[in-house]
């Protein structure tokens, strides 16, 4: 296109106006001497180009002269209107309709006609021009008023679209010689090369390329029209050598786009380069079919980096130009060795459907690179296979893609998507069904591994169907066991251990062995000491095995053996557990030492207990040895070393349950030792510490009898009658209450029990058992699940410090309050049963409730000290170990301590093959992607896709991450790609909200620029005045 100025006024008296003028100035009246002076004055103003001064005297002049139809008023009114046109008012135009509202019948109208037409074209107000284009009286018009009006007419119409007119005025000035013949020549060749009448355009302009101005812009319609006739060796011989020397030719960006359009058509891609190149190196203009055209030509030249640059420009739209630029993209990607990339643009490419051919080796390219390379991360490679069958039946790659299905099914980690799969198929072949158990029993020990045990279950009964394989039904058997025990349904998990045992070739699996290893601890758990004596002693005597399970087995033989009173037996088999290295050496060595003592082998027993507090000082048996040392040396009758040992238990260990009985014994001891004053203060304290009836009844046994044997009766029933939870006149019947309540509490009938703890409770509020009754009835409530009445009960027994239940009402508590999230008030209450906790599953549930506490309170940094104390504890499973590891990782995160936290992460994703094995490598690649190592970070997303395909939270998670990477490594075709999946697969509505967000801005970053062609300023010459421009 081009850009035209347009000289709009000329001369005011010339032509029709000058006539107007002419016809009007004789006729002056006698009587009207003096306003003709001013007339006159004020057209030599306005000849003198003194526009405003002229229509100031012709204003003026109009207001003197009071007659509305005088001649010389009529004038005034004339000439003032034309000088508001010559000044560019805002009422210039409603003074020359007034004009002619006024005086319709005056000579002047033609002229303000004319005018009125000439002021709305400098105004490109072209619809009200051709308005008053109509009124002009052509046939009365100069013939240089005539040339202007049909050129400025015809122009008017040009602009309204309407090329018919426009053609039919400019017709009759185009072979002229006056100033607008050349305008226009131009405008009508211009038209009709608009309208594809080539051949009559191409003459018209090849008149024009000498011309001062036009000749600098029709060299390019020239070319343009070769080339659109087909005519490319003529456009390259044509342009070339005005490319090689340009000399003032106009629109060079777009010459050599047609001279590297030219080459391309002509298959000649490497000449076109140079000229495609430079055609998009100009700033406007640049379409999606040349940037298309640019990227081919790299790549039918083999230069793949530069032709994926240009080509991932135009994808945004699907049409033919979108779909064949991300098809040679694919290609580019496999050329260049990056297959995961080629894949996503072949899936693209399918997806945009518009050339049928170009779609159907989409698909099939994309699903054979999902099979070779094993990364399918939403199942799309079975999807895509299933629907490049169902489209195109009668391919020739028919048995290919059947070979591809297959084995893609064999290969998935995609498991229940797969298995969902072949549940569609009606009629499944051998290989199928092979494939189908397969994939049932893998699913089946990811939901294991996951802790889905009853869905694990169903899935391996849904292996079990389809019984192909006998290995893998051995281990469905095995795996069915593992899941029932860790129900507790012990009867179902032996019943299916035997299964495998029973199965055809599993004696020669280590399936076989293992299973005696499950079997042991199932009768274990049932109680059965015998049978798991002989499961256990056969596993432990097989030579194959993990040398943690079987130093395990030997352990457990050893209790069995302990179980079964055969301390001799136990004592051997603890101590090939603790040669055998077993993790838990601290209670082989303890149990040792039991049994010894039960064979009355006291020094033995010291000698071990006492090894076993040098060797583990810090051992959770080490309170349970000290107090064990001082019964025995009470069994030696040496009250001096029991003493030491007691007295250690309640100093060194003040929360362990051995303290209360060790402060009774040291209070006996004194008491034996003739200090009964020491002795009654003992008694005293055990009963401030435990003021319970249970608690503190040994304890009043002592404090009554020093009482008696010093005589001091009076003062026994003073300390009695002030003790709150002893009532000697209600004692029997508080007692007699009390048992009734707890008959039903120790029946398992909990219902009951908590009315009859209630009503005990009312009646004695500070009863003998109150304490009791408290923590029994909020056990009940708390196992049926009522947690807002349990808690007062148990905090209540935590507030009277009551020792032999403070444990258990601190693990409630605590865990009442995690569930409701009062996270501080839970803190506490784990901190405290941290410190009291004597059972190694208290403990654990100690450390982890405080390490989750701290997390939610965002006190990381805390919550990573106590999380690598959850990892220590051998109780710990393996998920707990791998959250503990999480949690470390992330304070070194957030410390950004990237090095350490990334190790640490590492730990986690290579020892988890669950959600915490997904979200630590999510978090890898996060770190990778804050230290902008975006390979690495790729690499890593790539890695939990393979490795960790049903954790579709992380995946997408992942995914939206990797698009943040791409965008870094400025690969938006990729981004958009790995965004597109998100939005298309993941469930989670907030994920797919983050991945849009990001896609539509990459979207609108990429928006090519398409502009208005370049335009040229073609100055027509109109004498003076001011110039428009169009």
């Amino acid at each position: 296109m081009h850009r035209v100025r347009i000289n709009v006024t000329g001369s005011f008296l010339t032509g029709a106006l000058l006539v107007s003028w002419i016809g009007v100035s004789g006729q002056r009246p006698a009587h009207y001497e003096h306003p003709r002076a001013e007339l006159d004055q004020a057209r030599d103003l306005f000849d003198h180009a003194k526009y405003g001064a002229a229509q100031h005297e012709a204003d003026k002049l109009v207001q003197v002269i009071r007659d509305p139809f005088s001649a010389q008023r009529i004038e005034a009114e004339f000439l003032g209107a034309i000088s508001a046109v010559r000044l560019f008012n805002k009422d210039a135009s409603l003074r020359l309709l007034a004009f002619i509202q006024d005086h319709p019948e005056s000579a002047h109208v033609s002229a303000v006609r004319l005018e009125l037409f000439r002021h709305y074209f400098s105004n490109k107000r072209w619809e009200d021009a051709l308005t008053w284009a109509t009124q002009v009286d052509e046939a009365g018009l100069t013939v240089e008023d005539r040339e202007e009006y049909l050129f400025k007419k015809g122009y008017a119409h040009f602009q309204e679209g309407q090329f018919d007119p426009a053609m039919t005025a400019m017709s009759k000035l185009k072979d002229g010689t006056g100033p607008y013949a050349v305008p226009s020549l131009y405008y009508s060749a211009h038209m009709d090369h608009s309208r594809g009448r080539y051949a009559t355009a191409l003459p018209a302009f090849e008149k024009l390329k000498d011309d001062p101005s036009f000749g600098r812009i029709v060299p390019f319609y020239i070319a343009e029209i070769y080339f659109l006739q087909g005519r490319y060796d003529e456009v390259i011989a044509y342009t070339e050598p005005l490319l090689a020397d340009p000399s003032g030719t106009r629109r060079i960006g777009e010459l050599n786009r047609l001279t590297g359009e030219a080459h391309f058509r002509s298959g000649r891609f490497a000449e076109a380069l140079p000229y495609l190149e430079k055609s998009v190196q100009r700033s406007t203009g640049i379409t999606r079919k040349e940037r298309y055209q640019l990227g081919y030509a790299y790549y039918r030249a083999a230069e793949h980096q530069k032709a994926l640059g240009q080509l991932t420009l135009v994808t945004n739209e699907v049409d033919t130009i979108g779909q064949l630029a991300v098809y040679h993209m694919a290609d580019c990607y496999l050329q260049l060795q990056e297959k995961n990339y080629a894949r996503n643009a072949f899936k693209r490419a399918f997806e945009m459907s518009v050339d049928a051919k170009v779609t159907e080796d989409a698909l099939f390219n994309y699903a054979k690179l999902a099979y070779e390379l094993s990364f399918d991360p939403y199942h799309e490679a079975i999807a895509a296979l299933q629907d490049y069958l169902k489209r195109y039946p009668n391919t020739a790659r028919r048995d290919e893609a059947y070979g591809f299905l297959v084995d893609v099914f064999l290969k998935t980690r995609n498991y229940e998507a797969a298995l969902e799969a072949l549940d569609a198929i009606p009629n499944k072949g051998p290989s199928l069904r092979e494939a189908y158990q397969k994939l049932a029993f893998d699913r089946g020990v990811e939901l294991f591994e996951g802790r889905r045990f009853d869905q694990a279950l169903m899935s391996f009964q849904r292996a079990l169907q389809h019984p192909m394989d006998p290995g893998v039904n051995a281990r469905c058997h095995f795996w069915m066991g593992e899941a029932h025990y860790a129900l507790g349904q012990y009867d179902e998990a032996l019943g299916k251990y035997d299964d495998l045992r029973n199965s055809p070739g599993a004696y020669a699996t280590k399936l076989y062995e293992q299973a005696s290893y499950s079997m042991g601890y199932a009768f274990f758990k049932k109680k059965e000491y015998g049978e798991a004596l002989t499961a256990l002693r056969r596993f432990a005597s097989s030579t194959g095995g993990n040398p943690e399970q079987r130093a395990n087995a030997l352990l457990r033989v050893g209790d069995c053996q302990y179980l079964a009173k055969n301390t001799a037996e136990a004592i051997r088999w603890y101590d090939q557990a603790i040669g055998a290295g077993t993790k838990e050496k601290d209670y082989a060595m303890f149990q040792k030492g039991i049994c010894h003592g039960l064979d009355r082998r006291f020094q033995e027993k010291i000698s071990v207990l006492e090894q076993l507090l040098a060797e583990s000082p810090g051992s959770r048996f080490a309170a349970d040895a000290k107090f064990q040392l001082g019964e025995t040396y009470i069994n030696l009758e040496n009250d001096d070393r029991a003493q030491q040992f007691y007295g250690k238990v309640v100093s060194e260990h003040p929360n362990s349950p051995q303290v209360r009985q060790s402060m009774l014994q040291l209070a006996l001891i004194h008491k034996r030792q003739g200090d009964p004053d020491l002795a009654l203060r003992e008694f005293k304290a055990i009963v401030d510490a435990y003021p319970t009836m249970d608690g503190a009844r040994d304890a009043l046994a002592g404090i009554e009898s020093i009482y008696i044997e010093q005589g001091r009766v009076a003062e026994y029933e003073a300390y009695i009658a002030g003790l709150q939870f002893v009532d000697p006149a209600t004692l029997d019947l508080d007692e007699k209450y009390y048992r009734s309540a707890e008959s039903l509490y120790f029946d398992e009938k909990c219902d009951q029990a908590i009315g009859a703890f209630g009503d005990y409770l009312d009646k004695y509020p500070n009863g003998a058992y109150a304490v009791n009754a408290l923590f029994y009835r909020g056990d009940c409530l708390y196992r049926a699940k009522r947690f807002e009445e349990a808690l007062p009960d148990l905090e209540s027994v935590i507030q009277r410090n009551a020792g032999q239940f403070m444990e258990s009402a601190l693990f409630g508590a605590s865990d009442i309050l995690f569930k409701d999230m009062r996270w501080e008030g839970a803190l506490v209450h784990f901190e405290r049963l941290g410190q009291v906790a004597s059972f190694p599953q208290n403990v654990l549930a100690a450390h982890v409730g405080r390490m989750r506490c701290l997390v939610e309170l965002g006190r990381i940094g805390q919550a990573a000290v106590v999380a690598e104390e959850v990892i220590a504890l051998p109780e710990a499973t393996r998920d707990l170990r791998a959250e503990g590891g999480l949690v470390v990782a992330r304070a070194h995160l957030d410390a950004q301590e990237l090095d350490v936290a990334y190790t640490r992460y590492r730990r986690v994703a290579s020892e988890n093959t669950n959600q915490f094995g997904a979200e630590a490598k999510y978090q890898m690649a996060y770190v990778r992607h804050l230290q902008e190592r975006f390979l690495d970070a790729e690499k890593e997303v790539f890695e939990l896709v393979q490795n960790f395909p049903a954790y579709d939270d992380w995946k997408a998670r992942a995914f939206v991450l990797l698009g943040d990477v791409y965008v870094r490594m400025d690969d938006r075709f990729q981004a958009k790609a790995v965004l597109q999946s998100v939005i298309d697969n993941s469930t989670d509505p907030d994920l797919v909200a983050q991945a849009r967000e990001r896609l539509d801005r990459i979207l609108n970053s990429e928006v090519l620029e398409v502009a208005p062609p370049e335009q040229e300023e073609i100055v027509v010459p109109m004498g003076e005045g001011n110039d428009t421009e169009e």
